[in-house]
């Protein structure tokens, strides 16, 4: 194991102050480099872009609305794979928009013979992606930077390294795919050479000191990806914080699986004493649980609806085809929760943007309506009844 001298941890912290601040100016930096990279980022050919970590896709379902995601996107996790309902993980990195798309149909048609799926790219949003021994960001590690120069410093302040675990004398980056550089970052902080500067979609990686020990956790989790562990084993429910825990009532706990070299194994993690334990090399897979909630009313196509996270209510009445415009009355939306408690809402006002959770029900109440055919029959019976009284009083 490294451990810096007590000089170079002096260095370290006010280089970390120094990053800081550098971080927070970025923004405000002109650059005049000769080695600035001017090239603005060109929607990727989506023909021929092999998709990457980071990106994110839109998919729909013809005639199967409950698995259709056309307003969702759908990000590709750090270990390389999408998570979807009804299909579970699929591998989407290095592959095509119309191989997933193929891929996916193939999964699809085994449980709907008569769907038809098809997959968007949305444009990528990744810019440097930093990942190893840093700061775990919920939404991942890519940074995006509005200068057109990003340098390793730049990067390495917005991730944030992680002194505790980082190897900082092998820290490398990843060019096309190919090993571009390998930096000792205390040699890198003393000398007087220029920063390096990064390219569009270059990846930094900052190893672990326990890098040759890595478990794997992935599936319906906050941060799915590789975590260094110091220990050869250690519990899978342990396994299963690393990772942030469970996406709450979207995760299958009691359907999880331990994948080795072996073979897999299934266990319940809500049972009172699970004992499971994970080594270095394992993979723990949570599945995604059918997560379901019910539009009904005055909507285009009341019913039940899959969801994979929680959903706005506006999404929620446009996944059930949008308001009967002939009978919805918007101010009046009953929510009934999975716990029995209700709230009145307004569809019209900010209220849309409420959040519909797994197994709660949106009810979408009618309007008042006449019937002027019933008021005509009570005026004409009711001058019948005077007519008779005042001729026979």
């Amino acid at each position: 194991m490294h451990v810096p001298s007590r000089d170079n941890v002096i260095l370290i912290l006010i280089v970390s102050i120094q990053l800081i601040f550098l971080q927070a100016n970025f923004a405000e930096d002109i650059i005049t480099d000769e080695n600035i990279v001017t090239d603005v980022p060109v929607f990727p050919d989506t023909s021929t872009y092999k998709l990457q970590i980071g990106d994110s896709i839109v998919v729909s379902v013809e005639g199967f609305p409950e698995y259709s995601k056309d307003r969702t996107p759908i990000p590709v996790q750090p270990d390389g794979f999408i998570s979807y309902p009804l299909i579970g993980l699929v591998k989407a990195t290095e592959l095509t928009v119309s191989d997933l798309e193929n891929r996916m149909q193939e999964v699809f048609s085994a449980k709907l013979p008569s769907a038809r799926v098809f997959v968007t790219l949305m444009q990528p949003k990744r810019t440097i992606l930093v990942f190893g021994a840093v700061e775990r960001r919920a939404r991942g590690n890519s940074h995006i930077f509005e200068t057109g120069q990003v340098y390793l410093m730049h990067a390495l302040a917005a991730a944030g390294i992680n002194y505790e675990l980082a190897d900082l004398t092998k820290i490398t980056i990843l060019r096309d795919g190919k090993v571009f550089k390998s930096v000792n970052f205390l040699k890198h902080i003393e000398s007087t050479d220029v920063d390096i500067p990064l390219k569009d979609y270059d990846i930094v990686f900052v190893p672990s000191i326990y890098e040759h020990r890595r478990i794997r956790v992935i599936g319906a989790v906050v941060v799915p990806g590789h975590y260094a562990i110091q220990n050869e084993q250690i519990p899978a429910l342990q396994g299963l914080k690393l990772a942030g825990g469970s996406r709450s009532d979207f995760a299958d706990l009691k359907n999880a699986e331990i994948i080795t070299e072996t073979g897999n194994t299934s266990i319940d993690l809500t049972a009172d004493n699970v004992t499971a334990m994970l080594s270095a090399g394992d993979t723990l897979y949570i599945p995604l649980a059918e997560a379901k909630i019910s539009v009904v009313g005055a909507v285009d196509k009341p019913g039940q609806y899959v969801i994979t996270e929680p959903v706005l209510l506006r999404d929620a009445v446009a996944m059930a085809g949008g308001l009967d415009e002939e009978k919805a009355n918007p101010k009046k939306c009953i929510l009934t929760r999975s716990n029995g408690t209700q709230e009145e809402l307004n569809f019209n006002i900010i209220q849309s943007e409420v959040l519909i959770y797994p197994n709660d029900q949106l009810r979408i109440l009618e309007r008042t309506r006449i019937d002027w055919r019933v008021l005509s029959f009570a005026a004409s019976l009711t001058n019948l009844v005077v007519s008779v009284w005042l001729r026979y009083r």
